[in-house]
């Protein structure tokens, strides 16, 4: 028998005898090769092939994983990244000062002051946050204050509330969901004491409101 001798009719065989490979059978290879993933031990007397063996196994490649290496999963603070250096249009929770006028302390001759804050990009404000240092026995007034977002109103009537009880940053349940301000609102707190400062007393105040806003 020659090397590489076909064995078969010619209509069997559906391959071409290629540097010394039989292509045929749907994928065996060589007189000794593999046929559809199994080993060629011989033919039978019709010239069919005879196999064992099981299939080859398949490299199965878990989603997320590349050839060349493993795809590290990308935090969720940088999911709107764009590209490194480039940020998406996004929201976070950030503060807003608001600064007293004429200044941040209650005295005899300063016994209402508005406070407020001008935002530079969009802001939804939602809590709202007061401290006070209190000096002097007639220092005791509650500051009662209405809230603006520009001209309009956060409030479901035009009473003051008490705004050192909505503000304590130990409160609870007290977010509010206020008008979006776009850049260049002013938020205001026109507030009062609800007892009057006499003397040399005073109520250091400081104001800040925090909420949702775009960048």
């Amino acid at each position: 028998m020659a090397h590489f001798e076909v064995i078969g009719d010619d209509e069997d065989v559906e391959g071409d005898v290629m540097g010394g490979d039989v292509m045929g059978y749907g994928g065996y290879a060589g007189p000794m090769g593999d046929y559809e993933g199994q080993a060629v031990v011989g033919w039978d007397e019709y010239g069919e092939p005879l196999v064992v063996g099981a299939p080859r196994r398949r490299r199965v490649l878990r989603r997320g994983v590349k050839r060349t290496g493993i795809q590290v999963a990308r935090p969720g603070w940088r999911s709107q990244q764009l590209a490194p250096g480039v940020q998406a249009p996004d929201q976070g929770m950030l503060t807003l000062p608001l600064t007293g006028i004429p200044g941040n302390t209650f005295l005899l001759a300063t016994q209402n002051i508005t406070f407020q804050g001008q935002v530079q990009k969009p802001f939804r404000p939602e809590r709202l946050l007061v401290t006070t240092v209190r000096t002097g026995p007639s220092a005791i007034g509650r500051l009662l204050a209405n809230i603006f977002v520009g001209t309009d109103l956060q409030q479901l009537d035009v009473a003051a509330v008490d705004i050192e009880q909505l503000g304590d940053p130990a409160a609870f349940g007290v977010r509010l969901a206020m008008t979006p301000a776009q850049p260049g609102v002013f938020i205001r707190l026109v507030t009062a004491l609800s007892n009057a400062i006499a003397g040399a007393d005073s109520i250091f105040t400081t104001i800040q409101i925090c909420g949702r806003a775009v960048h």
